[in-house]
């Protein structure tokens, strides 16, 4: 994910953004060995730079668990201008070069981790990850318990599969799913299927890592245990769900197994 370059040299620590540009418009910085004068190119955070043929260091790895509130979109633009989760950062970290790993859509909430190290977003994100996401959600009417332990097994919906890995009833409309891939909008569009409306979808739980009494729109760091017992838990594996080529409904139905 490419960043400007004269948000690199600030978040290095070695000037401020304005002043930066002014360097690179003067052709006093090389990235890689060639001299860059257009101040909005972008680079990869951990590019090698030279200023007036002197190496500027480069930026730590972050690591942040956010509480995303409801109304922000897990985007760097927007044109409709709604609030982004990048606005919660401060500027520091915005000059390291941070991303989401991953997404919440606009209407949810809870927890995003954000890094400028695609290494380990990688290793959360991954398909062959073994990091399980943890969603509590709320309801208007009560949860058909027997159809949410059919998910379970897997159900196509419009041609794609959507599956959890295990779920807990907390009451009559509100239960916790623990899914192991996360698709887009997947729980939502999972409740859809059987006209139940969401009320309130919450990320309580990524892998070893909890949301706890993080207030919504604060973030904070993550300690080195817990960076490593993601990492950890990223080399897990979770079986895939076993399918039937001759007995599943690719437009709404149970995967037969």
């Amino acid at each position: 994910m490419g960043i400007r370059l004269q948000r690199i040299i600030a978040g290095r620590g070695y000037t401020s953004r304005r002043k930066a540009e002014r360097l690179i418009l003067e052709g006093r910085v090389r990235v890689d060995g060639t001299v860059v004068d257009q101040p909005g190119t972008q680079f990869p955070w951990n590019a090698e730079i030279e200023i007036d043929g002197k190496r500027v260091g480069k930026v730590a790895p972050v690591y942040i668990m956010l509480n995303k509130p409801i109304g922000y979109l897990c985007s760097k633009h927007d044109p409709e201008g709604r609030p982004l989760v990048y606005d919660l950062l401060d500027t520091v970290h915005r000059d390291a070069g941070v991303f989401s790993v991953g997404r919440l859509d606009y209407l949810s909430e809870g927890l995003l981790l954000f890094t400028n190290n695609g290494v380990f977003a990688n290793a959360v994100i991954h398909p062959s990850s073994g990091i399980l996401k943890q969603y509590l959600v709320s309801t208007y009417r009560d949860i058909p318990y027997k159809t949410i332990a059919e998910w379970k097994s897997g159900v196509y919906i419009k041609g794609v599969r959507y599956a959890i890995h295990r779920f807990k009833r907390i009451s009559s409309k509100k239960v916790l799913l623990v899914l192991a891939e996360g698709k887009n909008r997947e729980i939502r569009r999972l409740f859809e299927s059987i006209n139940l409306e969401v009320k309130r979808l919450t990320r309580v739980g990524l892998g070893p890592l909890k949301l706890g009494k993080l207030a919504p729109g604060t973030y904070r760091s993550l300690t080195r245990e817990e960076k490593d017992a993601v990492i950890r838990e990223s080399r897990k594996h979770i079986p895939p769900i076993k399918e039937s080529l001759d007995n599943r409904n690719r437009t709404t139905g149970r995967i037969s197994r």
